[in-house]
């Protein structure tokens, strides 16, 4: 008797400890990127608009730093030559004459300045409206123990071919003091910061799923057409009371 109640013990706890080490993430219905610069004077005032976005709900932002300024006097501290990669495929695909900042990118499939809060409203909201396309897949996120991350896509037959990108991002704000540069004695504050992104697999419209490390603080999975093409779906792991 006395076994069986400790075999039920242990199952019970095994169930509470899986619930507890499997974290379901959340489906985001917007993605919004940011590519910005510590070295750029409007790029403050637009990190704090990405921020504003990433409260809304079911919305992925990201700020991606890049280093277009930095020879006016101040290395963006944050910045990577990946990020400035990805902002190049946006501008071929995107057609966009050149790289600028600061530049809001929403699905990877419209962009505009964030310079203007009006106009880049007016973009997320036809972008909101327009949702997913039809091939968008099943896509979910959980978070694991140890900081691993399991990632599911479901299958979709009409699908095109896509990437499937693993980013890891910190909520913030993270604060940094700008000395030098067009900047120079401002603090400014980065919202859903990105710290690293890799291309995990390519996906072809079968069932699939992965499992990563290195998921901290939060991590984010998209779906997305190669070489800056449209964002097909998109999750996300967040803890609520982080800014």
């Amino acid at each position: 008797m006395i076994g069986r109640l400790i075999a039920l013990a242990l199952i019970a706890l095994a169930a509470t400890t899986t619930n507890v080490r499997a974290q379901e993430g959340e489906r985001a219905q917007m993605v919004v990127e940011l590519f910005t610069s510590q070295g750029c004077t409007q790029c403050p005032r637009a990190n704090r608009l990405l921020g504003m976005f990433g409260r809304e709900d079911d919305v992925l932002a990201l700020t991606f730093p890049v280093g277009i300024w930095d020879y006016l006097g101040w290395q963006d501290t944050y910045a990577r030559p990946e990020y400035g990669d990805r902002q190049r495929a946006y501008s071929r695909t995107l057609r966009v004459r050149g790289r600028f900042t600061p530049q809001l990118v929403f699905n990877g499939a419209r962009q505009i300045s964030a310079s203007d809060w009006d106009q880049a409203r007016a973009t997320y909201d036809a972008q909101q409206a327009e949702g997913w396309p039809r091939s968008a897949p099943a896509l979910s996120i959980q978070r694991l123990r140890n900081n691993r991350v399991r990632l599911t896509i479901g299958a979709e037959a009409n699908a095109p071919t896509a990437d499937v990108w693993l980013i890891a991002y910190d909520p913030g704000p993270l604060t940094v003091v700008v000395t030098g540069g067009a900047n120079r004695n401002r603090s400014v504050a980065h919202y859903n910061l990105v710290k690293w992104i890799e291309r995990v697999d390519g996906w072809d419209g079968r069932s699939a799923w992965y499992e990563r490390q290195r998921c901290q603080p939060e991590c984010a999975v998209l779906v997305q057409e190669p070489n800056g093409g449209r964002i097909l779906a998109a999750a996300y792991t967040y803890r609520e009371g982080r800014y």
